[in-house]
């Protein structure tokens, strides 16, 4: 039985003199009705002004239960259709009920990989439809210079729509020319290791870092100085280095925000000791509480010479779109810019011609920003739900504080509990969860946790592994 327009206002009601707020109400109802059987799996809703017009009641409280139950997992929103009744819904009450026993494994059987604590973007969420378009629309009749060249430096049109994104939603102020257009972060450290960086290079790293960036440093040969993080963010090295990386907006992994002092501190000491600032905008777009503050990129460019600058930008599109985009970008200062098209000619332009065009079509369009706001709604809740999900089952073991922006929590383990994080990361992975161990991202400190992504995973799949995680943690030591 489809729930039309008609059946919708007889067996939906709400009551504005309850203590519950209505999307509460709305919400509780339509999971009882998936839950017995009422709603099958692919069944469409109303949309949510549709149902606001038969319920007499404010958009927004209909907006507000359908974004509960997608994120609950009881529902899904594909672009142009509608909302929709999913399968993971209809079992809800057998993932987060059902005692899991750890399945015995032949050796050459294949562990199911589960999305768990992932801390990638929701592609359940994504208008593909929107994007699809977007492919179309470049590639019917393609721009000349697709067919020709290797784009050094990037699709120029790709390059002004990153300058306005950046500046709309970041307040960076930057011409196209600075924008060079990478194939993810990778490919970008390449690119400035080989227009700044010399052998032997004194490097100044956050202690504990993304642990990749340590290892391609080592292999280049740097010495390199770890700096402790502190409740204002990355201090400072007490010798001079030549380059210093960071994640200003949000601390990977201990998810601390940089704060003004130390960011000044770090442009003074940039500017007196000749050093670049590179820094990694992490997880800047999903903030739940308050606004981030201005990257150092801009501090710069507003209290020095362009000749003075030494802050090149990080970014990607990977965590809002999908993992395999793998299109991301710098920001780097004009006297640089030359040699930074030079070394990506001698290196490759590894960044995908065929996506360029789509992207910065699709960046420029109105519905991007909705499914910016829509999915800092979605994770929000999904982070909130982690977190009392955690005090709930796992505080005896683990300490953890609601992250104001960014797709992961960071679960730090007490003193009291008698295992290593590796060891509880090497049990989880026994049973297809794959998450990080806190200790992995630092040098020689032996701070323990454990980072549990949120963004990734619908509540279902959430609880399920927060129940896993508790009966590994409380099993006889």
């Amino acid at each position: 039985m489809v729930l039309e327009e008609e059946l919708a206002t007889l067996t939906l009601n709400t009551d504005s003199a309850a203590k519950k707020p209505l999307y509460l109400q709305i919400a509780q109802q339509i999971r009882q009705l998936i839950q017995i059987g009422r709603l099958n799996c692919d069944e469409r809703l109303p949309s949510s002004r549709k149902l606001a017009l038969l319920l007499n009641i404010s958009r927004t409280s209909t907006l507000n239960a359908y974004d509960q139950l997608i994120a609950e997992g009881f529902l899904v929103s594909r672009s142009t259709s509608g909302i929709f009744v999913t399968a993971l819904g209809l079992n809800k009450e057998s993932l987060t009920s059902n005692p899991i026993h750890p399945r015995k494994q032949d050796k050459n059987e294949d562990i199911e990989i589960l999305n768990t604590f992932d801390a990638g973007p929701d592609c359940d969420h994504f208008p593909f439809n929107d994007w699809s378009r977007s492919l179309a629309k470049s590639w019917k009749k393609p721009d000349q210079s697709l067919l020709r060249g290797r784009l050094i430096g990037g699709y120029q049109p790709l390059r002004l729509s990153v300058s306005r994104y950046l500046k709309a939603v970041r307040g960076i102020n930057c011409h196209p020319d600075q924008v060079i257009v990478t194939a993810g972060s990778r490919d970008a450290m390449a690119l400035i290791n080989e227009v700044i960086f010399q052998p032997g290079d004194k490097v100044a790293l956050e202690n504990p870092c993304y642990p990749p960036l340590r290892h391609m440093l080592k292999s280049q040969s740097a010495n390199i100085l770890n700096c402790d993080i502190d409740h204002q963010g990355m201090c400072l090295p007490e010798s001079t280095v030549k380059q210093a990386w960071m994640t200003p907006a949000r601390q990977y992994p201990l998810g601390i925000t940089q704060s003004i002092q130390r960011r000044l501190e770090w442009l003074d000491y940039s500017k007196q000791q000749k050093c670049w600032i590179i820094e990694d905008d992490y997880d800047s777009e999903f903030h739940y509480r308050k606004t981030p503050l201005s990257t150092l990129h801009s501090m710069s460019t507003q209290t020095q010479s362009e000749d003075k600058q030494r802050v090149i930008l990080m970014g990607s599109f990977s965590k809002l779109m999908f993992r395999t985009l793998r299109i991301g970008y710098l920001i780097v200062p004009l006297r640089l810019v030359d040699s930074f098209l030079t070394a990506q000619d001698r290196l490759g332009n590894m960044t995908s011609i065929l996506v360029q065009p789509a992207l910065a079509d699709f960046i420029s369009h109105r519905r991007f920003a909705s499914h910016l706001r829509r999915m800092r709604s979605i994770y929000q809740q999904r982070r909130d739900y982690l977190h009392t999900l955690i005090q709930q089952n796992l505080n005896p073991w683990i300490e953890s504080e609601l992250p104001d922006c960014g797709m992961h929590l960071l679960a730090r383990l007490k003193p009291q509990y008698p295992h290593s994080d590796l060891w509880l990361v090497a049990e989880l992975k026994k049973q297809g969860i794959h998450i990080s161990a806190l200790s992995e991202h630092y040098q020689s400190q032996q701070v323990e946790g454990l980072l549990l992504g949120f963004s990734g995973a619908n509540e279902a799949s959430l609880s399920d592994g927060v129940n896993r995680l508790a009966r590994l943690m409380r099993m006889d030591k």
